[in-house]
């Protein structure tokens, strides 16, 4: 009886120091978390088309975003030829400057042009508390600094397919 105790004891013991057992602290580390949007620096929340006046909603964040360089950075990122920066925030209107802005008043043609700030405009309308956004740059053939607030899109269609 004590020989088969002990081998039943053996073999438990083996089967208990199996190496190949599951990890879980690994597989956890491994997992891909889920993108949370206010862990990033970057939010888009508009696509839009200003030949046809069309605008697509392509992201509705679940809280208000208050920082407006989460949207600077979707911007600048977009854009790349174009860097706005963020300048100020003033009552219900954001400041924002374009030092380098040659491609958007030379280059981009009109259409370029009108394309480039109402993309901006519409997703810098997003932030919280924000009535109005101003552009500063110096002018140029296709673009001179201006202010911008919804009401500049009362006319635009929304897209039927934009996020709810």
């Amino acid at each position: 009886m004590i020989r088969y105790l002990s081998t039943l004891c053996l073999v438990a013991l083996v089967v208990a120091c199996n190496n190949e057992a599951p990890n879980d602290s690994k597989a956890a580390a491994d997992a891909e978390p889920p993108q949370q949007w206010f862990v990033t620096d970057t939010v888009i929340v508009w696509d839009c088309s200003a030949e046809s006046r069309e605008r697509k909603k392509i992201f509705s964040p679940k809280d208000s975003v208050t920082v407006p360089q989460a949207f600077v950075n979707g911007i600048n990122k977009t854009y790349s030829e174009i860097k706005i920066e963020f300048d100020r925030l003033s009552s219900d209107t954001l400041f924002v400057r374009i030092p380098q802005a040659e491609w958007l008043t030379d280059r981009a043609g009109n259409s370029g042009a009108e394309q480039y700030l109402s993309f901006a405009a519409l997703n810098l309308l997003e932030t919280k508390g924000v009535q109005h956004v101003h552009f500063d740059f110096v002018a140029g053939v296709h673009a001179r600094p201006a202010t911008w607030s919804r009401k500049d899109f009362n006319d635009w269609k929304l897209d039927p397919s934009s996020v709810q």
